[in-house]
């Protein structure tokens, strides 16, 4: 439901934001009048056996049908409650229901502090481990929750052996990763690419790094992190741009006594052979002044080796969708180090029970020294090319989150004020390519990968140093967020109370992304061999020959099976030559083109309100408003000579401004009690990335090339179903199922076509488009969480934990086919601009994931399982010619041992990527299939202890 931007501008936002604060302000006013003659109930709620705070528990006083749950703290309170005695009753999962007699005097405030007792099988064996706890937390809280959420609690984070926080979340029920040099690195909800979802830390946006919308959550260690949540179904004060999803990464905050560990660990990798990776995190927290101040910090530092080989092929495709020759063959040997830093602090402040200030931090920083050496066999044009590339650039996110929570009878009031910062820049890219001609036998068979090596002549006395370059970029994205909200609680009678909550955001953004190229042309590099043949070999008296840049030490590594990527280059004598003859090196003006400023600017404001109808059925309405203004500039250029020293680039700018209002409704039905079903209906949207909307135009002479953006590009709009029904039971466990179905209006795709008349007719055109028709998303999820502790010694120690997810989805895809060439001048092909439907990118049909694990004592152990199944890579002319991912089953291992005489140190085992899995792409499909690229990341582990105090 679209506003009209010219209306809005008429009456100004800031004029819309006035009237509906007023209206809520009516609304609120009939409702003051039910806090006279009355008393105050408040208290906190903590395990037995712990002694931590519960969050979420039931505070429910049965006569008056009135109560709260407990925050974060375990605090609650309940006010104005008439003068009288109740029996109050707190309940929450896993837990035996407590009640409690408690007497209220006019103006008084009775302060309580309460202790459940966990409910256990009559006759167990009472322990405190860490494998049930994370499962029983995380059930807890989707049990207690009123929306559709998955949750990996604190405690599950603790003793997974996950390296981030992508890891983590890609075990949750419709959940799946893209990964890069093997670590996860952005997460698909729902079958929907990361650009379709949102990353918060503590209910702020957490920006991304790059020019598209997606967040790169390996930034983020788990172990600065105290729970991970999954919105899979959006309330009204959430932001709305989440089709798939909102990942909510929650920040540790100070429980009420000191506590503190830290952990050392040391790692191999197996596709190096190599020791030496190592990992060091460290948390401590207390609170001081009578527990009104708590103070947190939490840090890690890692070392992780992330090398891995590639295997690649490209074809090309006949009229009949087969092979008409490969093009390129390559084979790639990648060394990557990456260094992390984690760190996570928290400050707050109580001033009282009902009234209370935070300031949280959270800042992740990953340092990349990379080194590529690559062979490629460029049958196409009869020459093997040798390459070499060192890359230095670091990401880093940074955010500030001060917030505050203030109670007033039934009023609550909190505020917020974020910052958050993401830096991702290179600063040394340098690159070489050396060129081996007339490089094949003749009677080459072009399409068979075995006859390309055989015939490849492999002469380095006849390969020389092509041309060089060096890389840099920066970029930057600065988010600013301010919102307030009001929440006023009532009961209208004993069947009939809940809440009414409003509130407004304005979040600013600032994007900027800036490249530079430097790049020697093709006769440069020899005529400084010429200039100085004192210092280089040269290749017919002319080139630099390849023998002066060969590494002896080079290991060749074994990839699919050939040992072919030789010889190994020398990457420190190709360093030495850039920094000596850097003043060779010429501008890249290409590059140029893609800089580009974004500024966003979203202002929102929604009503929505919870409804407890009985002990049975909670409803929950809303509507939320969002109206957004964007501006980007861009670069325009038409650039002619081989680093586009010609020509002229001016700068050009474009933007949007448009409102929306999103409809949202929940619905909780307790069936009995552990039982309940779930129903939601709501609006959604996405909007197109950064780099699509930038007005910019690069046209390409040489190449005959024309890349777009386009400032018109239209948001997606998303219609969303949900329907789950959950079980809990405290001898059986959890089991949820449940379906969702989602249309989606106005998808964007990149599309290719030939322009056919004017200037530039016969260049081909890049631009992003809205797709025609309606795009659907639809599947099942269930998961399953159990504990085997009702059967006999020992396999009462055995726990579970399973899901699967199947999704559906239907898009429609631009295409470009060439027709035949007309028969009339100037004889050009016939251009067909057509659609083809198909899968989302990205989208796998099944993911699943599958944990067993097993306690006994001091000793615990787990086995998981990742796994997607085939997702569509990149689209190809038709289907046959289709990119595909196969599917991918990562398993690891984590075992931990504890020691009675020292029973604060655990030691433990990582195994990860067990079966050293290959990440595989194909092109098309049967007995027709092309393996076209594999990577091999091969087996990581690691031996580490951990210390609480």
């Amino acid at each position: 439901m679209k506003l009209k931007p010219e209306l809005l501008k008429r009456i100004g936002f800031i004029t819309v934001l006035k009237h509906f604060v007023c209206f809520v302000g009516i609304l609120l006013v009939p409702f003051s009048a039910l806090s006279q003659g009355t008393g105050i109930i408040n208290g906190v709620v903590a395990d037995s056996l712990t002694g931590e705070e519960i969050f979420g528990a039931n505070v429910f006083i049965t006569e008056i049908s009135k109560g709260a749950a407990t925050d974060i703290n375990g605090e609650f309170e309940i006010a104005n409650i008439p003068v009288g005695s109740y029996d109050m009753r707190i309940s929450y999962l896993g837990y035996k229901t407590k009640f409690v007699e408690v007497t209220v005097t006019e103006g008084s405030e009775t302060t309580l502090s309460i202790v459940l007792e966990g409910d256990f099988v009559q006759g167990e064996e009472i322990q405190v481990l860490a494998q049930a706890a994370g499962q029983v937390a995380a059930i807890k809280e989707q049990m207690n929750s009123n929306t559709i959420v998955n949750v990996v609690s604190k405690e599950r984070l603790a003793e997974l052996p996950d390296q981030n926080a992508a890891e983590s979340v890609a075990r949750l029920p419709g959940v799946s990763v893209q990964r890069d040099a093997g670590e996860a690195s952005k997460v698909v909800v729902r079958g929907l690419s990361p650009r379709f979802n949102s990353i918060t830390v503590n209910g702020v946006r957490m920006p991304g790094t790059e020019g598209d919308r997606s967040v790169d959550l390996s930034l983020l260690p788990s172990d600065v992190l105290d729970g991970i949540q999954v919105y899979k179904a959006l309330t009204p004060d959430k932001d709305a741009d989440a089709v798939g999803g909102t990942i909510n990464l929650l920040v540790k905050r100070a429980p009420s006594e000191f506590r503190g560990n830290v952990s050392a660990e040391t790692g191999y990798n197996d596709i190096r052979s190599e020791l030496g990776q190592y990992k060091f995190s460290a948390y401590g927290s207390n609170r001081f002044f009578d527990d009104k101040l708590g103070v947190l910090v939490s840090g890690s530092i890692q070392r992780a080796n992330r090398g891995s080989e590639l295997f690649d092929i490209d074809p090309e495709w006949n009229q009949s969708d087969s092979i008409n020759v490969i093009n390129n063959l390559n084979f790639a040997d990648n060394f990557q180090v990456r260094d992390k830093y984690g760190l996570s602090t928290s400050l707050d402040y109580q001033f009282n029970d009902a009234s209370e200030v935070s300031l949280s931090t959270l800042f992740g920083r990953t340092d990349r020294d990379e080194q590529r050496y690559r062979k490629r066999y460029r049958v196409g044009n009869t020459r093997t090319e040798y390459d070499a590339r060192d890359q230095e650039r670091y990401e880093l996110l940074y955010t500030n989150v001060l917030t505050g929570r203030h109670e007033l009878n039934n009023f609550e009031v909190d505020w917020q004020g974020a910052y958050s910062f993401t830096l991702a820049k290179q600063t040394f890219g340098n690159y070489a390519r050396f060129y081996e001609v007339g490089a094949y036998d003749s009677g080459l068979d072009e399409t068979d990968v075995d006859d390309i090596i055989a015939k490849a002549r492999n002469n380095l006395d006849a390969t020389y140093f092509l041309y060089g370059t060096n890389d840099r970029y920066r970029r930057t994205e600065r988010d600013l967020t301010v919102s307030g909200n009001l929440k006023y609680n009532f009961q209208l009678n004993e069947n009939l109370n809940g809440y009414l909550k409003a509130g407004g955001k304005v979040r600013k953004k600032d994007k900027d992304s800036n490249d530079n190229s430097v790049q020697t042309d093709f006769n440069v590099v020899s005529e400084i061999g010429q200039a100085n043949p004192d210092k280089f070999d040269l290749y017919n008296d002319t080139h630099i020959a390849i023998s002066n840049f060969i590494n002896q030490d080079y290991n060749i590594p074994n990839i699919n099976g050939y040992s072919v990527l030789s010889p190994g280059l020398d990457m420190g004598g190709l360093n030495d030559f850039y920094n000596t003859y850097s003043d060779f090196y010429g501008l890249n003006r290409f590059v140029e083109l893609e800089d580009y400023e974004a500024g966003e600017t979203v202002s929102s404001a929604y009503v929505m309100g919870e409804l407890e109808i009985g002990p049975k059925v909670t409803f929950l309405p809303g509507v939320r408003y969002e109206y957004v203004e964007t501006f980007y500039e861009g670069n325009v250029g038409n650039l002619r000579g081989n680093l586009g020293e010609t020509g002229t680039i001016s700068d050009t700018t474009g933007g949007q401004n448009y409102g929306e209002i999103f409809p949202q409704f929940h619905l909780k039905v307790a069936i009995v009690e552990g039982i309940d079903l779930r129903f939601a209906y709501t609006h959604s949207l996405s909007r197109p990335d950064y780099n699509n909307l930038v007005p910019y135009e690069q046209i390409n002479e040489p190449e005959r090339q024309i890349s777009r953006g386009n400032p018109n590009l239209k948001h997606s709009k998303a219609i969303n179903y949900d329907a789950f029904i959950s079980f809990y039971n405290s001898r059986f466990g959890f089991f949820s199922a449940g379906v969702f179905y989602k249309e989606i209006e106005d998808v964007d795709y990149l599309r290719t076509t030939r322009i056919t008349e004017g200037d530039f007719a016969g260049y081909e055109l890049t631009s992003p488009v809205n797709a025609d028709g309606i795009s659907t998303v639809r599947g099942v999820e269930f998961d399953l969480q159990t504990d085997f502790k009702f059967l006999p010694k020992p396999l009462n120690g055995l726990i579970l934990s399973t899901n699967i997810a199947f999704i559906k989805s239907e898009t429609f895809f631009p295409v470009l086919k060439i027709g035949p060439r007309s028969p009339e001048p100037p004889f050009r092909p016939t251009i067909i601009d057509t659609v083809r439907s198909g899968k989302l990118p990205g989208q796998p049909d099944v993911t699943a994931s599958f944990t067993l694990g097993y306690e006994i004592g001091l000793f615990s152990a787990r086995a998981s399982l990742a796994y997607q199944q085939e997702i569509l890579e990149e689209l190809g002319s038709s289907e046959p010619v289709d990119q595909l991912s196969r599917g991918f089953s990562f398993w690891d291992i984590r075992v931990n041992q504890s020691f009675a005489t020292l029973p604060n140190l655990t030691a433990f085992l990582n195994v990860n990527n067990l079966t050293s899995e290959v990440e595989r792409d194909f092109i098309g499909a049967g007995s027709t299939r092309l393996n076209t690229q594999n990577f091999t990341y091969g087996l990581t582990g690691s031996i580490g202890v951990k210390y609480k105090f």
